[in-house]
């Protein structure tokens, strides 16, 4: 039996065609959301990896001020160590200089001569005391200017007893001075009284050479 087509042809190939275009449409559409999804995932991973970067530059930044911060710390701790090390340094060259300034001193001082008073003001030095002969004090102060640590002495003032070239009195023999009871006259009482000034040397350490020809910082062997 013939099988016979009641639709008209025109209404068969436009339902085909219309079938073709959803099917188009639908097509184009998935592959814009496809391609719209890849490029909205690829943009967010970008971003994540920028936020990533960026945290990581903050991180390295606030590494980076605190290690600037520590070493302005350490700076500061350098300049104080410094410092420190600037004040010993001249405390240890000063240091020798009262203790060689009293040595030469007493090395200084002849027989026959003792001091009575000593007094420092400032790089001046006066000494006084009693002699048994001017000659003797000629002697401390060539001593005196023989020193590294003093120089520059003079006699300031000196009174001599016209018993100072006599013999010393005998101790039996006795002597009064007003307010005060009798008492033996000592040889010292025909010694000359006299004052010398000297100057003090800068009070910095002198470097001297030890016995292997090499320069002691401080003077010290």
């Amino acid at each position: 039996m013939a099988r016979i087509n009641l639709l008209p042809w025109r209404q068969e190939e436009r339902e085909r065609r219309n079938k073709e275009f959803i099917t188009l449409v639908v097509a184009i559409t998935l592959l814009t959301l496809l391609a719209a999804f890849a490029t909205w995932s690829y943009f967010n991973n970008e971003l994540d990896e920028q936020l990533d970067a960026n945290a990581l530059v903050e991180q390295e930044n606030a590494r980076l001020d605190a290690v600037l911060t520590e070493i302005d710390g350490l700076e500061q701790r350098r300049e104080d160590i410094i410092s420190r090390m600037q004040v010993i340094q001249d405390l240890q060259g000063r240091r020798p200089v009262p203790v060689r300034l009293w040595d030469d001193l007493a090395r200084a001082v002849p027989p026959a001569l003792y001091l009575t008073n000593l007094k420092r003001e400032g790089d001046v030095l006066t000494l006084t005391g009693l002699a048994d002969n001017p000659n003797i004090v000629s002697s401390l102060i060539r001593n005196l200017d023989s020193s590294k640590w003093m120089g520059n002495s003079a006699v300031s003032n000196i009174q001599q007893n016209i018993t100072a070239y006599q013999a010393a009195p005998v101790l039996e023999s006795t002597v009064t001075t007003p307010g005060e009871q009798p008492r033996p006259i000592y040889p010292e009482d025909s010694y000359v009284q006299f004052v010398i000034t000297t100057k003090v040397q800068s009070e910095t350490a002198v470097p001297v050479e030890g016995a292997d020809g090499a320069i002691v910082p401080g003077g010290e062997l």
